[in-house]
């Protein structure tokens, strides 16, 4: 059997052993006039030191045992990334309680599955719109308390859970002056293999399940990114990935403690760009998704500039790729401008992470001097791999990351089917309240990934695809579904593509979502009118343009494997109807389901469809879209 074996880290700040709580209440020590945290509140960057920090922490704990929290119960946060969400968690460990996020944009019946499968007891809502989420949920067993941050609008509620999030800490700060030794016993009680957060997966395949994440897995996976990419105390992170997911609660929350950084908190959601810019961050977490807007943003902005311009900027990204004399002339007179104007020009650690990225995306932004870096790992298994050597190969996933030496080394193996396997340095701590999915993670005493991948002789790995998700033809000939979809939203005019071929199907087709913000650039620019989404995506010269897309990525595929036929689909997918995941992962059975008319006429000789579309909105509602879809054929290379 093939194996790859990691390395221990080298670097000093190893927490093996320690809790969150230990840690914070170490920095305060240590740092304690040091700035900890950060965030912009009407267009000023305001900062709270450590000992700042702290005190709030410390009455937040003692003020969220005072509204009956216990030891060992639940606390579930819906939120945008705010810094009030950041100290209740805290408060929350240190009360010695666990921690559930939920994605801002969830529905209420999400709400409601979350909340009852963890057995939350306090649920902290951000403002109005999440409150009436918890409340339009219906009766929640076992949730005693609401806590608001921003009451705005609230004055009328009269519902007797509902409680400040100011007048807890009010509350608590009496607490914790009348019995300052409480917190310092219950930080003390805490041990590093005590459970401190439930991260539910995606739910691709179903419901999602809550993961048990341990404070040894938070602090040993935080240890891997300080190690790899070598990130210096004090070193400024902007927190905009949820909580929700675990990349967020290892980044901001965990090596937020261990290195530490600065963490910092943007304004609302709608002025990210703008305050990444301001802050220029040494360490920032994208998903594919983000890395690949913000390249089409960039390339949509040349699309509109003068001619002299875009072949400047061509230029630069071409010198930018071949280093030398050429991109240091390059990097003086663009490169180091449009870093500027993304906020990269700080950046020493850029990483994508939490699905595949197309290598074109990856490459120009290397080509732009931006340090952008691969992550590959798991809610279950934490983070397993890299790109933190100096040669950097885009098409792969890198290389093992080392790990803090009071922990195992990572090493990994190859099933006989081609799964990539944890034998050691991997924490699983088993699905909350699931026995029977968590027994069947393990594969004798590794523990399964459930993704194909290929080890090189150089020690790079490279993802193939979910094992659940590789496909054959009727004919048995093979083709890469996620392969073909990341290169296919490599281009700015598409913002997601779902693959469609398996053993019942005779040839592969495509379902592409236009960038409805590029497209309609190129519309206004051919002098072409559209009035909706629906009648934009079906204009045929849009189409010509993503046949020609697609074309192109057939030219890096076998012939068997190239996309023969293709559709537009008239709406844009939603997480709200269940087509995406909140990390926006394709959601395959859903999709099918949605767009089943148009799957099925993609493979008759249709020249175009009525395809009939439930549409969800996040208040409940359903209605329907009626649409006239075109089916289009891609030339033989």
């Amino acid at each position: 059997m093939r194996r790859l074996h990691g390395v221990p880290g080298s670097d000093p700040r190893s927490a093996a052993g320690r809790t969150l709580p230990h840690l914070l209440r170490d920095r305060c020590r240590d740092h304690a006039d040091r700035v900890a945290m950060r965030r912009k509140h009407h267009g000023v960057w305001h900062g709270w030191s450590w000992r700042e920090v702290l005190a709030t922490v410390r009455a937040l704990a003692a003020g969220l045992a005072g509204a009956g929290l216990a030891p060992g119960e639940v606390v579930a946060v819906i939120s945008e990334n705010i810094v009030e969400t950041y100290w209740i968690e805290y408060a929350a460990l240190c009360a010695g309680a666990r921690v559930v996020c939920l994605y801002p944009d969830a529905t209420a019946a999400e709400l409601r599955h979350i909340v009852e499968h963890s057995g939350a007891r306090l649920l902290v809502a951000e403002d109005q719109e999440q409150v009436d989420k918890a409340l339009a949920a219906g009766a929640l067993s076992g949730l005693r308390r609401i806590v608001f941050v921003d009451g705005s609008g609230l004055w009328h509620y009269q519902d007797a859970r509902l409680i400040a999030c100011a007048a807890l800490l009010d509350d608590g700060r009496q607490r914790d002056a009348a019995d300052p030794a409480w917190f310092e016993r219950m930080v003390d009680a805490g041990r590093a293999d005590d459970a401190a957060v439930l991260c539910y997966t995606s739910g691709t395949t179903g419901l999602p399940k809550g993961v048990v994440l341990t404070h040894r897995y938070l602090l040993e996976n935080a240890y891997r990114l300080m190690a790899a990419f070598r990130l210096p105390a004090g070193a400024d992170y902007l927190s905009y990935i949820s909580p929700a997911w675990a990349a967020e609660q290892i980044t901001g929350l965990a090596l937020g403690l261990l290195a530490p950084l600065t963490v910092a908190f943007a304004e609302k959601p709608e002025t990210v760009r703008a305050d990444l810019r301001e802050l220029a961050p040494a360490f920032l977490l994208f998903t594919p998704r983000q890395w690949e807007m913000m390249a089409a943003d960039v390339q949509a902005q040349m699309s509109d500039a003068r001619a002299w311009r875009r072949a400047l900027f061509d230029w630069a990204v071409r010198a930018g790729r071949r280093g030398g004399i050429g991109a240091a002339l390059a990097d003086r007179l663009v490169l180091a401008g449009i870093r500027d104007n993304l906020g990269l020009s700080r950046c020493v650690a850029a990483l994508s992470g939490g699905a595949g990225m197309s290598a074109e995306v990856f490459r120009l932004f290397r080509a732009f001097g931006v340090r952008l870096s691969n992550l590959y790992g798991s809610t279950e298994l934490g983070l397993i791999a890299a790109h933190w050597a100096e040669s950097v190969d885009p098409t792969t996933m890198g290389r093992l990351l080392p790990s803090d030496p009071g922990g195992a080394a990572l090493t990994v193996a190859l099933s006989d089917a081609g799964e990539l396997l944890v034998e050691q340095g991997g924490q699983f701590n088993g699905y909350w309240r699931d026995a029977a999915a968590s027994a069947a993670f393990y594969c004798g005493t590794a523990l399964r990934t459930g993704d194909a991948v290929r080890l090189r002789d150089d020690g790079e790995m490279v993802f193939l695809d979910r094992l659940a998700d590789m496909r054959r033809l009727a004919d048995g000939r093979a083709f890469p579904p996620q392969f073909i979809e990341n290169h296919l939203r490599a281009s700015p005019f598409v913002r997601d593509a779902m693959v469609i071929g398996d053993e019942s199907r005779r040839f592969v087709t495509a379902l592409v979502n236009i960038n409805a913000e590029i497209a309609g650039r190129f519309a206004e620019k051919c002098g072409l009118s559209y009035g909706t989404f629906t009648e934009l995506s079906q204009l045929p010269e849009i189409r010509a343009r993503v046949a020609a897309l697609v074309g192109q990525v057939n030219m890096l595929l076998e012939p068997a494997a190239r996309v023969c036929r293709f559709a537009t689909l008239p709406k844009e997918l939603d997480a709200d109807d269940a087509e995406l995941t909140r990390s926006r992962k394709l959601r395959r059975g859903q999709i099918e389901e949605s767009f089943r008319d148009i799957i099925a006429a993609l493979y008759d000789d249709s020249a175009e469809c009525e395809a009939h579309i439930k549409v969800r909105y996040q208040d409940g509602q359903i209605s329907a879209l009626v649409a006239r879809v075109a089916l289009n054929d891609v030339a033989a290379a």
